[in-house]
């Protein structure tokens, strides 16, 4: 893995989601380090955000970390949460949307009805991200920088894609999200399924977004982390063979949360819209490029507008004014 992207974020505002565990917390430890002038630790309770907070100010001195409470199965606790951080903070120049889970192929429903990997690891990092747009929007404008968003995504985007017969159904997202849909043999996809989405969401943004906003995504690699611990019995015992024969440390895999965000050339400009690897832009699956891919984007996109905008009254005057749909 190559090594950790320093820059100095004096003056700035970094928030990261799922930032008490694994990959989001090293790469909050790493933003800590380049002395940002606020770090908005995201996690499913306050609690846990400040157990994190603790951990950081031990390891690194920083002292400038603040918790937030985010759970992305709950899209109620999204908008509470984006209406928190639209009061308390001034600016928002780095977001990382890194909060995920895995079921281990059980099929398991949030509060909202969703099925959970499709709503955490997709749908609310996307409602997540849309509300805090006129934030990050706003600190471009006041502040003459160019904020980023950056969304974890992972290489087994190139292992599926999303099936034809969902693409094909009057609503992609609850064809997806239905039970009866999600059979054995589809749903051992429904991770990599998530993945894919949020490769959309930065593909979508970063073409309807104005420039002043870079959207990029990445894989951190395969790396010792939590999100496998819902898994059980041979699955679970392959899986750690696998993390001792060849996974990297959780800091190795935030080192690619840091350079979506503070790496690449001109400001980063070359970042805006792609999947970034190994701190190098990756293409993308021939399934993703594909008219197939396009047309299943396009249709999930507008989708999750329509269902953003009865969940939150805010998004349809955000897409108004600062999305070109």
């Amino acid at each position: 893995m190559p090594p950790v992207i320093n820059s100095d974020l004096s003056g700035k505002t970094v928030m990261v989601t799922g930032a008490n565990s694994g990959i989001g917390f090293e790469a909050a430890k790493h933003f800590a380090k380049m002395n940002a002038a606020r770090l908005i630790i995201v996690c499913r309770s306050v609690e846990k955000a400040k157990e994190s907070i603790k951990q950081i100010e031990a390891e690194t001195g920083y002292k400038n970390a603040e918790p937030m409470a985010l759970d992305l199965g709950d899209f109620r606790t999204i908008s509470e949460s984006v209406t928190q951080a639209i009061e308390s903070l001034d600016r928002l120049d780095i977001l990382v949307e890194n909060a995920a889970i895995s079921t281990a192929h059980k099929y398991v429903q949030t509060v909202d009805g969703w099925e959970s990997m499709l709503q955490v690891n997709s749908l609310g990092p996307a409602l997540h991200t849309l509300l805090l747009l006129p934030l990050m929007m706003n600190t471009a404008r006041t502040h003459q920088v160019t904020p980023r968003i950056v969304v974890v995504s992972s290489e087994v985007i190139f292992w599926s894609d999303i099936p034809a017969e969902a693409v094909a159904a009057p609503n992609t997202l609850e064809t997806l999200s239905s039970k009866e849909f999600c059979t054995p043999e589809i749903f051992k996809n429904r991770y990599v399924q998530s993945k894919i989405l949020n490769i959309m969401l930065v593909r979508k943004l970063a073409a309807i977004l104005p420039k002043s906003i870079i959207p990029v995504t990445l894989n951190p690699g395969y790396c010792v982390s939590g999100l496998r611990r819902q898994h059980e019995g041979e699955e679970a015992a392959r899986m750690k063979q696998m993390e001792d024969d060849f996974a990297y440390t959780s800091e190795e895999g935030s080192r690619q949360i840091v350079f979506s965000a503070v790496g690449g050339k001109d400001d980063g400009l070359e970042l805006r819209g792609e999947f970034t690897s190994y701190s190098q832009v990756l293409e993308v699956s021939d399934w993703l490029l594909s008219e197939k891919g396009k047309k299943a984007e396009d249709k999930i996109w507008n989708e999750m507008l329509e269902l953003f905008g009865k969940l939150d009254p805010r998004i349809p005057s955000i897409v108004a004014e600062y999305l070109k749909v």
